[in-house]
């Protein structure tokens, strides 16, 4: 059943197929005009995209009607507040800068090689710097690139041309905007071409192929202003390189955020990319090439050569593990990979909203892994006033709504994101979690916590969440961090995870469950609190033995730190 469908019937709303259309009553004109396809998920209202083509139901895609009508909740930055910008303009560089290569023969000597002459040196605006690359002491030559929104230059990407030292081949002009190279042609087109870099994108225009993009922080990066630019577009062809990262990249992060019902893939010969395609091969070449474009398989039954050869991917490939900010637990567990749903539970107390947020920083600072955070006891405010605390290492009183712009100002690059409603279901989160997916790219998912989610006391009520968790960290390839309270338990002994309410659904799911334990302690005042000592109980791994650690829990800073030594 096609997701549109299913939607529609989830939702009540009646429906009649046109062939590969759904159509319903238009909220708006109220006219059975409103198409939507099935597989790019794209609508469009006859009635109103001729009399009013501002109103929402004119044309869109199908997560804006899922948001409009409430079933998408709200997803808010970490940093909470959204400030200004002041985008900087490049274009007196990029005139200094082609002054530069027209006095560089080599470096004009260089362009001609990669199949570029006078004339599209001129059309693209390439340029000529010698700079010091970051990090290194020694100038390097480079061909500038400069990339445009509305005719303004916002980022000039730099190539290097020298083999001097071992510095990267590509930097960026810093302050720069992530954007897509050419994307301001994207108004003018409904079907777009993705290439891996921008002298690929500059080779496939020079051919005819002006209706061609890329990402400008390389084939793995899709930031959620590029996702703005494409996600309306009926077609997608992607053509990044052969190797396995490209082709990951197609797959897992385009193809699979922007709709595979919309996406073609194109393979190239190994060790090839299109601007290298193009200094062997022809135009024609490349449209028997564009011929055997592909849509990436969806779901369901693969013969054994599609299984073999996806056996064979994962081989090729290596799996990522993400270490964990404590050494003693990375031992035990060997940190955390996506599919995986891990549980975090203990009493009352222990600092489990504490730990999944420190894990949230720590994945994002690390790893600038973007993560959806979601809690159902806390509100936004203080999440992110625990997001600050573990930035920068402040008590709870130090952080001070006076100094909240430069927390932003740092944090603004942080991808931490938040959502919440207190009429939140489970359809609408799984909604959520997709579109967080596909727009924001979010690879971390905090659910805190289970038992506030489902009030039931039917352990079958739990269970149907804690599958449809798993299959979040299955089916979308990331993690998912799930906090779980247990049934009445003292702090006197060990939990296991048979305390946790709905202890056999979450046993079943989980791949890993974390149980937390403070001792609670009287000071000599009579004063009744939880000491700093933390023990945490790896009660179930599938890839490594249980074990029982230690870690501290520094209260005031919502952190969890190593056992300093005795």
């Amino acid at each position: 059943m096609s997701e549109i469908i299913e939607y529609l019937n989830d939702k009540g709303i009646s429906y009649t197929t046109e062939g590969n259309e759904v159509v319903i009553k238009c909220p708006q004109c109220f006219k059975n005009k409103l198409y939507i396809n099935k597989n790019s998920l794209l609508f469009h209202c006859f009635v109103c995209s001729a009399e009013k083509p501002e109103s929402l139901y004119a044309k869109g895609h199908l997560s804006q009607l899922k948001t409009e009508w409430g079933d998408i909740l709200d997803i808010s930055p970490s940093k909470h507040i959204e400030l200004p910008k002041i985008e900087k303009d490049f274009t007196n560089k990029v005139e200094r800068y082609k002054y530069n290569l027209s006095k560089n023969p080599q470096a004009k000597k260089y362009l001609y090689k990669r199949g570029f002459d006078d004339e599209d040196i001129e059309r693209f605006n390439f340029g000529f710097s010698e700079h010091i690359p970051n990090g290194y002491e020694e100038k390097e030559s480079w061909i500038s690139i400069p990339v445009y929104e509305d005719g303004v230059p916002k980022l000039i990407k730099y190539r290097k041309i020298t083999n001097n030292t071992d510095c990267k081949k590509y930097e960026r002009e810093f302050g720069g905007k992530s954007i897509l190279y050419n994307q301001d042609i994207l108004k003018d087109y409904n079907d777009v071409y993705v290439v891996a870099g921008e002298f690929d994108c500059c080779t496939m225009i020079k051919h005819g192929y002006k209706n061609s993009v890329c990402g400008t922080g390389g084939e793995g990066s899709l930031t959620s202003d590029m996702y703005d630019k494409l996600y309306l577009k009926e077609s997608i062809t992607l053509i990044l390189d052969a190797d396995q990262v490209g082709q990951n990249a197609a797959l897992k992060v385009w193809a699979t955020r922007l709709g595979l019902g919309r996406c073609w893939n194109v393979k190239l010969s190994d060790n090839e990319d299109v601007n290298s395609y193009f200094l062997k091969y022809t135009k024609d070449d490349f449209e028997e090439l564009l011929k055997n474009k592909y849509k990436f398989k969806v779901e369901g039954i693969s013969s054994i050569t599609e299984a073999l050869y996806e056996l064979y991917s994962l081989s090729q490939s290596e799996q990522i593990v993400y270490e964990l900010p404590w050494e003693n637990l990375n031992r035990a567990i060997k940190g955390f990979e996506k599919t995986q749903l891990i549980t975090v539970g203990g009493i009352p107390g222990f600092g489990k909203t504490s730990m999944v947020l420190q894990l949230a920083h720590h994945f994002a600072k690390k790893y600038n892994m973007p993560s959806l955070i979601t809690c159902l006891e806390m509100g936004i405010p203080k999440l992110v006033t625990k997001i600050i605390q573990n930035h920068y290492d402040l008590d709870y009183q130090e952080v001070l709504p006076s100094e909240v712009l430069a927390y932003i100002n740092d944090l603004e690059d942080l991808p931490i994101y938040f959502a919440y409603s207190p009429a939140i279901t489970p359809k609408i989160y799984y909604n959520t979690v997709k579109e967080a997916r596909n727009r924001y790219g979010c690879e971390l998912f905090v659910f805190d916590n289970l038992q506030l989610f489902v009030r039931s006391d039917k352990e079958s009520d739990i269970g149907k969440v804690t599958k449809m968790f798993k299959d979040i960290a299955m089916g979308l390839d990331v993690i998912f961090l799930m906090v779980s309270q247990p049934r009445k338990l003292n702090s006197e002994r060990e939990p296991t995870f048979d305390d946790l309410k709905g202890s056999s659904a979450i046993a079943a799911d989980s791949d890993i469950i974390l149980l937390g334990r403070r001792k609670r302690i009287k000071d000599k005042f009579g004063f009744n609190s939880f000491e700093s000592k933390a023990t945490v109980l790896i009660d179930k791994s599938r890839f490594s033995a249980g074990a029982r650690l230690q870690l501290e829990f520094v209260g005031e800073k919502s952190r969890f730190d190593e056992m300093k030594k005795s």
